[in-house]
């Protein structure tokens, strides 16, 4: 099972958004070709000043064709609420088991930030609490990939902050570049 989560705000309009989705519809395609093989894709942001997460496909209920008719119509929005929404789709994450190999690959271009009525989400804090709810997910037994797709640049406060909410499963790419993520899951599903 792979479930793939996508930062949807704002600071990913344009190119960042626009390759990160023609590499996960190609992943949907794919499983949709492979038989014993689910994904899950899941956009966050924040929408009416609340963290915002959408389940826009699952590959046990849903058919291709809701990939085909409805991700092109998706457009970021807001803020960047990372490790709230984790926490909020929780029960939706698949542990593994006897049966069942669970990845989930993170997909974005910053921090954690959220702001609304008298909270305030962002800097260590978030860091932490975001860090704290991917230990929470490699808890259950599900491998966790997190990409940084960065416009060029490896390294600085955003190059830090994500490595210190993802810890050995942060890689940085370029958004030229994202096929890399096909190339790792690949490796990893070729593995087994």
């Amino acid at each position: 099972n792979l479930h793939i989560s996508i930062d949807a705000s704002s600071s990913m309009n344009g190119e960042k958004l626009r390759n990160t989705m023609i590499n996960v519809v190609a992943m949907c395609k794919a499983v949709d070709m492979i038989p014993n093989l689910n994904v899950q894709v899941t956009f966050r942001c924040t929408q009416n000043e609340k963290p915002y997460i959408v389940m826009a496909y699952d590959s046990k209920t849903d058919k291709f064709t809701k990939v085909k008719q409805m991700f092109g119509g998706l457009r970021p929005n807001g803020t960047t609420p990372e490790g709230l929404c984790f926490e909020a789709i929780k029960k939706a994450f698949i542990p593994i088991n006897n049966d069942v190999d669970s990845y989930f690959l993170n997909l974005s271009d910053g921090q954690p930030y959220y702001g609304g009525p008298g909270f305030y989400y962002s800097g260590d804090s978030a860091e932490r609490h975001t860090n704290k709810m991917v230990k929470m997910i490699e808890g259950m037994g599900i491998r966790t990939l997190a990409y940084f797709i960065g416009d060029g640049y490896n390294d600085g406060y955003d190059a830090r902050a994500f490595k210190n909410m993802y810890g050995k499963g942060a890689k940085m790419i370029d958004v030229q570049n994202v096929n890399q993520i096909t190339k790792t899951l690949n490796q990893l599903f070729l593995q087994k």
